[in-house]
Formats: C-alpha cells, sequence, structure tokens
C-alpha cells in the first residue's frame, strides 16, 4: 500500500471510530461528566454525519490510490473501508435508546410484600386514595416508566 493510501485509510479508521466511540464513551450513565468533555460529546454527535462523510471519503480514496498496486494494498484498504462503514451504520443507532428502554409490564406490591429494605429510596405518586412508589435504582437503571395511577395515565421518568 502506498504511504499515502495507508495514512488516510488509518485517518479514515481514527476518524469513524472515534465519532462513533467519543459519545458514549463520555456520557455513560452512573459516570460524571465534565463540561469540557460533554461539550465535545456533544459536538462530536452534533457534526457526526459530516465527519463520517469524510471517513468515508478519505477511505474511498485510499482504496482507488491503493487499487492498481497489487492485492495487498486493496485487501487493507477495502479493510479499512469496511471499519469506516461499519462504524458508519453502527453510529446511526441511538444506543440511549436501547439503554433505557422504557420498563415493559411493570409489577407492583403493596409496600410490605416487595422485600425492599426499609432505607430504598423511592419516588411516590399521589392521586386521590390510589398511591404509588417507584424505586429509584429501578427508575435509573429504565428512566422511563408508563402506569396509570387511579384513572390518570402518567410517565414517570427519572
Amino acid at each position: 500500500m502506498t504511504r499515502r493510501a495507508w495514512t488516510l485509510s488509518l485517518l479514515a479508521v481514527v476518524i469513524a471510530l472515534a465519532t462513533l466511540m467519543t459519545p458514549p464513551m463520555v456520557m455513560m450513565p452512573f459516570r460524571p461528566q465534565g463540561p469540557t468533555e460533554l461539550k465535545i460529546a456533544l459536538a462530536v454527535l452534533r457534526f457526526a454525519p459530516l465527519l463520517l462523510a469524510v471517513a468515508l471519503g478519505l477511505a474511498g480514496w485510499a482504496v482507488v490510490r491503493a487499487w492498481p498496486r497489487g492485492w495487498l494494498r486493496r485487501a487493507g484498504t477495502v479493510f479499512a473501508l469496511v471499519i469506516v462503514v461499519g462504524a458508519t451504520g453502527l453510529a446511526r443507532i441511538n444506543m440511549f435508546e436501547k439503554m433505557f428502554a422504557p420498563m415493559q409490564g411493570p409489577r407492583f406490591a403493596a409496600a410490605d410484600a416487595t422485600g425492599l429494605e426499609g432505607e430504598t429510596i423511592v419516588m411516590t405518586v399521589a392521586l386521590g386514595a390510589a398511591r404509588r412508589a417507584y424505586p429509584v435504582h429501578v427508575m435509573a437503571y429504565h428512566h422511563v416508566l408508563n402506569d396509570v395511577v387511579g384513572d390518570t395515565p402518567l410517565v414517570v421518568t427519572y
């Protein structure tokens, strides 16, 4: 592979993987984020389509440059292009929607039948005579719960 084609392929892979991995690594749940790293992650999310288009262009151009130089050079640049295409596809998935899916079919029980420790922190709702308590450690994982308290539909979120 020519040095330029190799450099372009490597640069394309670095751009694509950095674009794919920066937001989830910074915005990881239950981990504090600093204001600077959060700004960077949000900027990467905002400009991800442009960054990935640049990476695809670089990887594609590297394949074109290396094509006449033999099968090994072609294979290397095509492999880099496949990585960039894969990262581009994965970047389209909103991992936070997957991580914090609404709880399906929640079950409720009387307070003394839950098995929760007395120190468990809960969020509560009281509408008329109807009462509900939602353990924070469960809501911190799911973040969204659809419920009906009395006759009132609710979306509980944390």
